[in-house]
């Protein structure tokens, strides 16, 4: 596996994307479902990037200027080159490398430092998807494969285990662990059931310790 998945914290990073077309606006569509700064190079611009300034001005920023091979920049975390010259992305690629600045080129991938994977969500579950050499459309097909199991899941069950498992912090993980997995089986009125239950039992008596005594959603002692 030579790109490894895995998430940054988007928060105040700073985005350069070389390129206004459509292969561009796919990309920064992407890009904005995270907190990125956006800043975008071209000549001319997709109708779509200049839709989407409209609804993210503070985060999102377009630039009209022509793009020659000795463009030099910095102070940007990321650099995606999207141009329509493949001479020119070359150029970028290499002044990247040079200054080593992460980078993902979207002609054709070549060494780039990361690659922007499928994103699939479903409220707070998120991963991503890469095909790895398949082709865009078994990756699409595929895609919406995962999404639509996604979409099964009760979003509201999964807040109240969420809740459950803040209540259980104090006991030993492994026990807490058992605990929402055996809660995980049943229906969303058991969890909240017992959501209440350990409520109120903490209400009645806030210095009871959660560890002692059996709990009922795991039929053992934790």
């Amino acid at each position: 596996m030579k790109y490894y998945p895995i998430s940054i914290n988007s928060t105040d990073k700073k985005v350069l994307v070389l390129g206004g077309g459509q292969i561009a606006s796919r990309k920064i569509k992407s890009l904005l479902r995270g907190k990125f700064e956006i800043y975008v190079l071209a000549e001319d611009f997709d109708q779509d990037l200049v839709d989407l300034v409209r609804l993210y001005p503070h985060r999102l920023h377009l630039k009209g200027q022509v793009l020659r091979k000795d463009f030099v920049f910095m102070g940007y975390d990321l650099l995606v080159i999207a141009t329509g010259d493949p001479d020119l992305n070359q150029a970028m690629e290499d002044y990247a490398k040079t200054k080593k600045i992460l980078y993902v080129r979207c002609d054709k991938r070549g060494d780039s430092s990361f690659i922007m994977e499928k994103i699939l969500q479903r409220g707070p579950i998120h991963g991503s998807l890469s095909s790895d050499g398949l082709s865009p459309t078994l990756t699409m097909l595929i895609g919406q494969e995962v999404q639509d199991f996604l979409e099964d899941y009760d979003l509201e069950k999964l807040d109240l285990l969420t809740q459950v498992r803040d209540k259980l912090m104090d006991l030993d993980p492994q026990d807490r662990s058992q605990i929402v997995k055996d809660l995980f089986k049943q229906d969303k009125d058991a969890v909240k059931k017992y959501l209440e239950e350990k409520n109120e039992n903490q209400t009645r008596d806030p210095e009871e310790q959660p560890g002692s005594g059996s709990d009922p959603a795991s039929g053992q002692d934790a």
